[in-house]
C-alpha cells in the first residue's frame, strides 16, 4: 500500500504529456516538448539557450521563445506568455530577472511585483497540465572594482524570491545564478572574457554569452535539471552533441540591441561600422525594441541590408518626431532629408520586418516623412511605415515595396521615383489623397500597385482619392486591387489644376471593392484594356538596362 502511494504521488508530479507519452506503445512515444521562456541571457543568440539543446536527446523537441530585453512583466503584457502557453508543452523552464532590475522603463518591476508576475508562470503553466521549471537567473559578470575574482551581484534579491517560490509551491529550482557566479569567481575577470561577446567600442559585455559562453554555461542548467526533474535525465546527455556551434548572429554583419546584447545599441552606429562602397550586402539585425533616432545611410555606404527578426514586424520600430518645422539643437530649420526618420541614399538598399514611424501628429499639419528613399534599387518586405503627412517619399529611383503597410492621410506615398507597390495594405487614416506623384516625363512608369488593398479609417467622412499630380507627368496606376467605399467616386484628383488633366497618367485595372465602380471617374483616368495591363509586372516595371530583380 505505501508504495502505491508513493508511485502515485510521483504521477502526480508529471506533466500531463509525459503521462500520455509513457502511455503509447513502444515505438510510438510522441517526444517531450520543452519550451524556454526568458530574456536576451536565454536566446539562442547571446545567451545558453542554444548551447542548452546541444545536451538534449532526440527525445526532445526545444522550443526558445525567449527574447532580448523582455522582464518578467513585459513578457506577458506583449502577449508572448499567451503565445508560449498555446503550445501546451510538457515542460516550461522560465527565467527573468535582468530586465526587472531598476532603471528600465516599461520593464521594470518592484520586487512585490516581480514575486506575483513569476507567481503567474507558475500557476499558468499547472493550469494547462504542464510542469514548470524555475531558473534562477546568470549572473552578471559583476567583478569588484579591487578584486577580479569577487563578484557583489545586483540579482541577488530578485534569485531569492525564485528560491521562495520554488520552495512555497514545490517547483523544480534550476539554480543558475550561484553556479554560474562560482564559475566566473574560479575564472576570474580576465578568464571570463573567453565567452564574452565584444560590444561597441571594443569592450566586453559581462552579461551575455557568446557561442562558447552559450555551451559552458548550458552545461550547469543541464546538471542542475537532471537533479531538479530526475524523469528527464535519461534524455540529458552528458556531454554536447558538438561543441562548435555558431550563434545565430554569426550571419549577421552587425547586431542592434538596446539592452547591449549586440555589437551596437543604434541603428546609426552599425550604419556606421560598415564598410563603403561595398559591393555585396552588409546585413544589419536589429532585435526588437524602439530605437529614437534619425538613420542616415549616405551614398557611399552600398547594400545595407536592415533586418527585424522574423515575425517581429511590430516590434522592430525607427521612430522619430521630427518634421521640416523642427528646429536642430542650433536652432536651424531642419530640411525635409535631415528632418525624415530615416534616409537613404546609397543604391542596394534593403529592410525586412521593420517599422518606419514619424510620430509628428496630424494636427500639425506638415510634412513628417518616416522614410525617405532616394536611392535606386531599393526593396522593402514586410515593412511598416506609419506617419500622417508625406509619410513614404519614394524619389530618384526603382523601389519595389512587397507585403507592406503603409498609412497616412495627405499624399502619404510621394514624389518621382518608379515603385511597385505589391500585395501591400494602404491605410487611409482621414479624408486626403494616397498618391502625389512627380514623375518625370521620359519615365514610363511612377507608382503601380499590384494586388493591394486600400483600407480607410473611420476618421474618413469626406473620402480619399487614389492620387493627385504634384507635377506634370505624374503617373499612378492601381491594378487588381480592393477598393474601398470611402473612395471619392471620381477617384483622381487634378489638384486644382486642369490643364494637368492632358499630361497626367493615370490608370485602373480590375480593381475590386464597393470603391471600384468606375461610372463615376474622371474622363481622364483611363481603365487599361487587357493587352495595356500585360505591361505592369514587377520585371517590366523595375528591370531597367541593368537587369534589376528585387527578390
Amino acid at each position: 500500500m505505501r508504495t502505491f502511494i508513493s508511485l502515485l504521488t510521483f504521477s502526480l508530479l508529471l506533466p500531463l504529456g509525459f503521462l500520455q507519452a509513457a502511455s503509447q506503445p513502444a515505438g510510438e512515444q510522441p517526444k517531450i516538448h520543452v519550451v524556454l521562456v526568458g530574456d536576451s541571457t536565454v536566446t539562442d543568440n547571446a545567451g545558453w539557450g542554444l548551447g542548452f539543446q546541444q545536451f538534449l536527446s532526440d527525445q526532445i523537441e526545444c522550443t526558445n521563445l525567449s527574447r532580448g530585453g523582455r522582464s518578467s512583466m513585459s513578457f506577458i503584457k506583449e502577449g508572448r506568455w499567451a503565445e508560449a502557453l498555446k503550445l501546451k508543452a510538457d515542460y516550461y523552464l522560465i527565467q527573468f530577472g535582468h530586465n526587472d532590475e531598476p532603471g528600465k522603463p516599461g520593464r521594470s518591476t518592484e520586487l512585490d511585483e516581480y514575486r506575483r508576475y513569476m507567481n503567474q508562470y507558475v500557476d499558468e503553466v499547472r493550469a494547462i497540465g504542464a510542469q514548470p521549471v524555475l531558473v534562477t537567473c546568470l549572473v552578471r559578470r559583476q567583478f569588484d572594482k579591487d578584486n577580479d575574482h569577487k563578484i557583489t551581484s545586483s540579482l541577488t534579491p530578485r534569485v531569492e524570491i525564485i528560491r521562495q517560490i520554488a520552495a512555497e509551491k514545490k517547483v523544480p529550482l534550476v539554480e543558475l545564478h550561484d553556479r554560474s557566479k562560482a564559475l566566473c569567481e574560479q575564472l576570474g575577470r580576465e578568464g571570463c572574457y573567453a565567452f564574452s561577446p565584444k560590444k561597441e567600442g571594443n569592450v566586453y559585455d559581462g552579461t551575455h554569452l557568446d557561442a562558447k559562453g552559450g555551451i559552458l554555461f548550458a552545461r550547469l542548467v543541464v546538471d542542475e535539471l537532471r537533479k531538479a526533474v530526475p524523469v528527464l535525465s535519461t534524455n540529458l546527455l552528458v556531454e554536447p552533441k558538438t561543441t562548435t556551434i555558431a550563434a545565430k548572429e554569426t550571419t549577421y554583419d552587425a547586431v542592434v540591441s538596446f539592452d547591449g546584447s549586440g555589437t551596437h545599441t543604434t541603428v546609426q552606429a552599425a550604419v556606421n561600422a560598415a564598410p563603403v562602397d561595398r559591393t555585396t550586402p552588409f546585413v544589419i539585425l536589429i532585435k526588437p525594441g524602439v530605437y529614437k533616432e534619425h538613420v542616415f545611410i549616405p551614398k557611399d555606404k552600398p547594400f545595407i541590408a536592415l533586418r527585424g527578426e522574423p515575425g517581429e514586424l511590430k516590434a522592430t520600430v525607427i521612430t522619430q518626431d521630427t518634421n521640416v518645422g523642427s528646429v536642430d539643437v542650433t536652432g536651424k530649420k531642419t530640411n525635409t532629408r535631415e528632418s525624415a526618420t530615416v534616409l537613404v541614399q546609397a543604391v542596394n538598399f534593403s529592410a525586412e520586418n521593420i517599422t518606419f514611424e514619424n510620430t509628428t501628429t496630424r494636427e500639425q499639419h506638415i510634412q513628417a516623412l518616416a522614410m525617405y528613399v532616394e536611392a535606386d534599387r531599393a526593396s522593402f518586405k514586410n515593412c511598416r511605415f506609419l506617419g500622417w503627412q508625406d509619410t513614404l517619399r519614394v524619389d530618384n529611383g526603382r523601389q519595389y515595396f512587397k507585403s507592406c503597410y503603409i498609412e497616412g492621410h495627405v499624399d502619404f506615398i510621394y514624389a518621382s521615383g518608379t515603385a511597385v507597390f505589391d500585395h501591400c495594405e494602404i491605410y487611409c487614416k482621414a479624408d486626403g489623397y494616397i498618391t502625389a506623384a512627380s514623375t518625370p516625363a521620359e519615365n514610363k512608369f511612377g507608382f503601380v500597385f499590384l494586388d493591394c488593398r486600400v483600407t480607410a479609417a473611420p476618421e474618413v467622412v469626406n473620402g480619399v482619392y487614389l492620387a493627385r499630380p504634384w507635377r506634370e507627368y505624374s503617373a499612378t496606376a492601381f491594378l487588381r486591387t480592393e477598393l474601398p467605399s470611402k473612395l471619392h467616386p471620381e477617384g483622381w484628383h487634378n489638384w486644382g489644376k486642369p490643364e494637368r488633366e492632358k499630361t497626367v497618367r493615370y490608370a485602373e485595372y480590375k480593381n475590386m471593392g464597393l470603391g471600384a465602380v468606375s461610372d463615376k471617374r474622371v474622363s481622364w483616368a483611363p481603365q487599361l484594356t487587357d493587352e495595356e495591363a500585360k505591361a505592369y509586372t514587377v520585371e517590366n516595371i523595375l528591370r531597367g538596362p541593368d537587369g534589376w530583380l528585387p527578390r
